[in-house]
């Protein structure tokens, strides 16, 4: 397994920098992008899907077209920015045809980067890749945006000034402590087991992962702004936000 103490980015013990020794990572094995530049694929044809669908469709908007809005896109899992979300009210009442269609055009972009996920993690964990690993993953994606969903996303908590700071911040908390968990899953972990040892192996490590969330986050909102990046996000920011996933664990690892 890849030490993070033997490559040059990391060489300092008290100054671990996730990103960069992600970065690294990538540069030695390009193909580690390869699962998200399909999966960016595949979300680029969603999108297009859901703007000629007559299922109600919400586009994205741009950020400056009524002032400059900044926004932290990050879901809590490796993935890019759509530029269309339909909302689940929508589908009630539906059809089965229809509505079968609305579930398959939301769950199918989750299993998407969910397989692109946990490729991409077993690669950088030189693991074989388990079909109950993608199948774990999969339940942990779908939880958190479904969540997202319930929370209003944390553009709303972004949105509610000096309201929003104890849940902003509770939000932050919890992200931070369950960062670890799609890697935990791919180790073999049960969804329990993943969520507490998660919670344990950020401790200390706090500040530092908020850092990776805040350039994860606005690196792909800035990416989604300028180039329409459903695409570009899920190739470019996705493989970085996993493999961040594993340099954690393998540092927590070679520490302990």
């Amino acid at each position: 397994m890849f030490d993070p103490r033997d490559d040059p980015a990391s060489d300092d013990a008290d100054h671990w920098d996730p990103l960069t020794v992600a970065l690294v990572r990538i540069r030695r094995d390009p193909r580690l992008i390869v699962p998200f530049l399909l999966a960016g694929v595949f979300l680029t044809l969603v999108d297009y899907l859901r703007l000629e669908d007559p299922i109600p469709t919400v586009e994205r908007a741009v950020p400056w077209s009524n002032g400059v809005s900044i926004d932290l896109a990050y879901a809590g899992f490796p993935t890019g920015v759509p530029q269309t979300t339909t909302h689940l009210e929508s589908l009630v009442g539906l059809h089965p045809e229809y509505l079968a269609w609305g579930l398959a055009l939301y769950l199918f972009p989750l299993l998407a980067v969910a397989a692109a996920g946990a490729v991409t993690i077993a690669r950088a964990m030189d693991q074989p890749v388990r079909l109950e690993a993608v199948g774990a993953v999969f339940g942990f994606v779908l939880a958190a945006d479904l969540l997202h969903r319930l929370l209003g996303s944390i553009e709303l908590l972004q949105g509610m000034g000096l309201v929003g700071v104890p849940l902003l911040v509770g939000y932050l908390l919890v992200t931070v402590r369950l960062f670890a968990v799609p890697g935990l899953l791919v180790a073999g972990r049960s969804f329990v087991e993943a969520i507490r040892e998660s919670a344990r192996r950020t401790r200390g490590r706090g500040w530092t992962i908020v850092g990776v969330i805040f350039v994860v986050g606005l690196s792909s909102w800035f990416l989604a702004s300028v180039a329409a990046g459903t695409f570009v996000t899920t190739a470019l920011v996705a493989p970085l936000h996993a493999v961040a996933i594993v340099s954690l664990l393998e540092w927590d690892t070679a520490d302990g």
